[in-house]
Parts: structure tokens; sequence; C-alpha cells
């Protein structure tokens, strides 16, 4: 006894002719490029945090003055009169100064990795840099100071060494800690350093009458503990004006890695690169 069933109708259930199955279509989904993220910020420095490192740089400048001091007090002998100046005066305060950088750079790295060690977490690569930097420095400034004679005149040559170093010293600080922002960080850092230079100037200038003894007491002094607290200064209030400018949008001297680059402008960069070497190769 045959069943009847009721089979509803199902329009997709038929066959096609020529018994060939059609293969489902699958939507094509396209990738949009991924564009550059600014996720990676410019420093925004706090009022304390400014404080702090303007602190710590009076701190550390006063070691190198105290330093300095000590230095010349037990060579005083060898370094000669106003009037006549020991023939190596120039190369014991390229040493001086030599030594001075390298410990102020030193214990600025190292009070910044103490205190913001978040940030300044290389200590041992800024090291590193600082020595190998302090020698270049020493090598530019012995051939300086064989231009000039003057006692005066070589000690103000000192405070522009140590000025220099530390101009130096704070730029790798910084490019280590934050390379995408390298080029804000040396603006910051020039403004700060050319504070410190116009008024070191300003006061040695000034002290040309007084007697010897108080003259190069102020050139022992005063290069170290004005440059150092400037400097910093001079480059916080840089970093908290250009954080002002990426609050509004603008972000003008980052400096993407070339993982954050697009694939467009990597193989914009390529074919840069390929034209250059081909330039390179008709010139030989």
């Amino acid at each position: 006894m045959e069943t009847n069933q009721n089979v509803a109708f199902d329009p997709t259930n038929i066959p096609p002719i020529g018994g060939a199955v059609p293969e489902p279509v699958v939507p094509v989904v396209t990738k949009k490029p991924e564009k550059i993220s600014f996720d990676n910020a410019p420093t925004d420095i706090t009022t304390g945090q400014l404080f702090g490192k303007v602190f710590i740089g009076l701190a550390v400048g006063a070691c190198v003055s105290a330093l300095l001091f000590a230095v010349l007090s037990a060579i005083g002998g060898l370094l000669g009169s106003e009037g006549s100046p020991s023939g190596i005066l120039g190369i014991l305060l390229a040493v001086i100064g030599f030594i001075a950088g390298m410990i102020g750079s030193f214990g600025l790295a190292f009070m910044y990795n103490l205190f913001f060690s978040k940030r300044y977490y290389n200590l041992k690569k800024m090291f590193g840099l600082n020595f190998t930097t302090s020698i270049i420095i020493f090598v530019l400034f012995i051939l300086i100071y064989f231009l000039f004679s003057g006692v005066t005149t070589l000690f103000t040559v000192l405070g522009i060494q140590i000025i220099f170093s530390l101009f130096i010293t704070v730029n790798l600080i910084e490019f280590l800690a934050h390379p995408n922002y390298a080029a804000s960080s040396l603006i910051g850092n020039t403004f700060g350093f050319i504070l410190s230079t116009i008024i070191y100037l300003a006061i040695t200038g000034g002290i040309q009458g007084q007697a010897f003894d108080s003259q190069v007491l102020i050139y022992i002094f005063l290069p170290a503990v004005v440059a150092y607290p400037l400097t910093i200064l001079g480059a916080g209030i840089w970093d908290a004006i250009y954080y002002k400018f990426y609050e509004w949008g603008n972000n003008p001297f980052y400096l993407p890695s070339l993982a954050e680059l697009s694939k467009e402008d990597q193989a914009e960069l390529e074919q840069t690169r390929k034209h250059q070497e081909e330039v390179n190769v008709d010139l030989h």
C-alpha cells in the first residue's frame, strides 16, 4: 500500500539543465590601504614633569660645576696668570671640558632613567652614544682652543664646550626615547641651547672689569648651572606648545617608520631608491 506524502515545493531544488551545478557566488571585499596611524603621540609633558626635569638639570649642572672647581683648583698652578697663560692651557681646558661634559651626560641620562624609566629606559645605549659623541666633541674643540690665547677667552671657549656637549647629549637622549619626533626634539633643544648661550655670553661679557680670580670663578660655575636647567626648560616649553598643535589635528614634525607607511608609500619609496641606484650606476 503506497503512502502519499505532501512535500513542499522548493524552487531552489530544481536541477539545472545539463546536470551542471553552478558554483556559489562569493562577494569580493576590497580592502582599503592602511593609512599612517598617529597613535604615537608627541610628548605630553605636565607641569610637574617639566619642573622635575629642570630640577634634575640644575642638580646635575651644580655637580658638574663643583667638579670643574675641584679640578681647576688642583691644577691651578699649571694654568698660568692673566697676563702669561700657560702654553698647555688650551689642552688642559679641552680635557677638563671633555670630562665635565661626559660626566654631565652620564649623570643626566642616569637621572632620567631613574625618575622617568618608562620613557628613558635604554640606559646602556644612552651611555654608549654619549661617550662616542663626547670624544668627537673633544677633538673638535681641541682644534678651536688653538685659535685663541687669552685666559678669559679660553675659559669662554670652555663654557661653550660644556653647553654644546649638553646640547648634543639631550638630543641623543630624546632621539633614543622618541625617534618618531626627533625633528621636534631638535627644535626644542636648539631653542634651549640658544637661550643658554645668549645668557652665558651676556653675563661673561659684563664681568670683564672685575678681578681676575672673580672672573675665573664665574667662568667655572656659570656654564653648567645656566645651561642644564635652561636647555631642559626650553625643550619642555616647546614640547608643551607642540602638543597643543597635535591636539588641534596638526603633526608636521612626525617622522613615520617604514612599518607605518602604507603600501603605496612603500612602493614609491622603493621606486625612488631604484632610480637613485640607476643614476649612480650611470655616473660611474
